[in-house]
């Protein structure tokens, strides 16, 4: 390849894979087996992927995976049950809980971008960052830049060992997903942050296996195993009772679903709920396909 080849190939335009039209270097991504998707094409993806992983025919059945996704928010979801910040801000959490499903808000790329909602049974793990500078001057506080949360997938996480139970694999991102909350007022900022955290937590259920200092009785967790049991009893009873005199009752499908309904939310801390609320809110979309 001569120079000016080479050139060209780099900084001339080239067609996009998907619509076919030229584009400049400035207005494409490359992405695998040495083609590109320009600009306007690449807002039918998400933006928490890489483009450069995928080929064409992944990317293709992406851009279908996202209208679905499309579907399901202007459709299905509705308004958030609740959202962190509430409002004036850039990015937020927006959570769905009767749908198992959270969003992230970018007011700045939700002008360009298909709104995506990801499931809670997605998330491998939820952490806290500041960023924060030296000061200039020795004896000073640290410089607050900006504060938030970073949210892995399970595609993300290295050790399987940590994964909480009932997860699973998103099929696409597999990056973490970084949302600042706060870039002016570190205390309004981490307040924000600790609700985020807090929401996360009462989801997958973290503390309900403790007792409050003036808690009596059992913990929430105690509770869930309890009613697995007791509805795994109901369940084998009426099957004893099948067995012995050769009916079936009427009811038996749902006294079956329900007790294994209990089991999964006792072995998953009570995140097996939000994973049947999500699976119901796909069927409504996914199931016309």
């Amino acid at each position: 390849m001569g120079l000016g080849d080479f050139f060209k190939k780099t900084f001339g335009k080239q067609a996009c894979a998907f619509c076919g039209n030229e584009v400049g270097m400035l207005k494409r991504t490359k992405i695998k087996n040495k083609e590109f998707i320009c600009t306007d094409c690449s807002y039918g993806c998400s933006r928490h992927i890489q483009l450069y992983r995928f080929t064409r025919e992944e990317l293709l059945g992406h851009m279908d995976y996202m209208k679905r996704q499309d579907r399901l928010c202007k459709e299905v979801l509705g308004n958030p049950s609740c959202s962190v910040p509430s409002a004036g801000t850039e990015q937020a959490v927006e959570f769905y809980d009767d749908f198992g499903m959270f969003c992230i808000r970018d007011m700045d790329k939700d002008r360009r971008y298909i709104k995506e909602p990801i499931r809670y049974d997605q998330v491998a793990k939820y952490e806290p960052y500041c960023d924060e500078s030296e000061p200039d001057e020795p004896g000073k506080e640290k410089v607050f830049g900006e504060c938030g949360v970073i949210i892995t997938l399970v595609g993300a996480q290295d050790d399987a060992g940590e994964l909480p139970k009932g997860v699973r694999p998103h099929p696409y991102i597999t990056e973490e997903l970084k949302v600042c909350l706060n870039d002016r007022d570190k205390h309004i900022g981490m307040m924000d942050v600790q609700h985020v955290i807090g929401h996360f937590n009462y989801i997958f259920g973290v503390g309900d296996d403790t007792k409050g200092l003036f808690s009596f009785g059992p913990t929430k967790q105690q509770r869930r195993e309890g009613e697995a049991f007791k509805a795994m009893t109901g369940m084998f009873g009426a099957a004893i009772k099948a067995a012995r005199t050769g009916e079936v009752p009427e009811d038996a499908k749902a006294q079956v679903e329900e007790a294994m309904s209990k089991v999964d939310d006792a072995a998953t801390s009570g995140l097996a709920k939000y994973t049947r609320l999500a699976d119901a809110a796909e069927e409504k979309v996914y199931g016309e396909d």
